[in-house]
């Protein structure tokens, strides 16, 4: 693993010169701090994550600890999109995987093991790859027989909730155990955002014709149902731990309590040079967000 010390500084109007790396957008990673009160949120202290790679593809944020962010980026020199870890207690980057595939959405499995999206050299494969934490021995495949992942969510150390690339069912959501090699498709038509909250319940976008709905699928009785709209052509969330939603469109952030009946602006952020969020990651009172230029 290759480790560098960087300082992950505030950042505020600075704008940056809109560039693609190897046709990928450019995006980058922001943190707040936020807290709960009466009818919403408040968002303080803004840190600016990604100065490594600014004008640089930098996506697909998961915690792995309290303080410790996975997230795929085209930072370094050898061509492909790979994991890196920014801790955030000490303001420090490590490149964790360097291959000659490209490494999407970095998902912790268990306290020893995180799980990528490889994309094979053939640029059509995406497979299931397992990574030991401490890269001790070599990656392996999991479902060598599914070919086209695009996103996953780990329900337990066996098995896992997928998003199946199929643009002829609008792509799958599937549960699949890595173990006996069983893959189950549930529904198509679906978001690439999977949520689970720990329990028994997983979390989707169901895309209709002309509206689309955070739904809730019950992992032990596979019935689904809605629970709220969402904000129109969002696909990407977050679950909080008090069973809240949290969603981002344009500069602004959106939550949706249960006990409410749509969407509240928890913050606009376009003060802070953010524009068009996407994808969302918490942990505890951390919130990371994309911000795609």
């Amino acid at each position: 693993m290759k480790v560098i010390f960087l300082f992950i500084g505030l950042y505020f109007f600075t704008s940056v010169n809109k560039l693609s790396a190897q046709d990928l957008p450019k995006c980058n990673l922001y943190l707040f701090t936020f807290t709960e009160k009466e009818n919403g949120y408040n968002l303080r202290y803004p840190k600016f994550l990604t100065a490594f790679n600014k004008n640089g593809y930098n996506n697909q944020p998961s915690f792995s600890s309290d303080f410790d962010l996975y997230l795929s980026s085209n930072y370094g020199d050898n061509g492909s999109t790979e994991v890196v870890q920014l801790n955030l207690f000490e303001n420090k980057l490590t490149r964790i995987t360097s291959t000659t595939q490209s490494e999407y959405s970095p998902t912790q499995v268990n306290k020893n093991y995180f799980s990528t999206v490889r994309v094979e050299n053939d640029g059509k494969t995406q497979s299931l790859i397992l990574y030991p934490k401490s890269m001790a021995t070599s990656a392996k495949r999991f479902l060598p027989q599914v070919d086209n992942v695009g996103y996953h969510t780990w329900i337990n150390d066996s098995e896992v909730a997928l998003f199946l690339v199929d643009e002829s069912q609008g792509h799958v959501l599937a549960i699949a155990d890595v173990l006996e090699g069983n893959v189950n498709q549930i529904i198509s038509n679906i978001g690439r955002t999977l949520k689970y909250d720990g329990g028994h319940k997983l979390y989707f976008v169901h895309k209709s014709i002309d509206k689309w709905y955070i739904k809730e699928l019950n992992i032990e009785t596979k019935k689904v149902r809605t629970i709220v709209e969402t904000i129109q052509g969002v696909e990407d969330f977050e679950l909080l731990n008090n069973g809240n939603f949290v969603c981002g469109k344009g500069s602004k952030l959106y939550f949706f309590n249960r006990n409410n009946t749509g969407w509240s602006q928890m913050s606009d952020l376009a003060d802070y040079g953010i524009g068009s969020i996407s994808r969302i990651a918490v942990r505890k009172n951390k919130l990371v967000l994309v911000d795609n230029q």
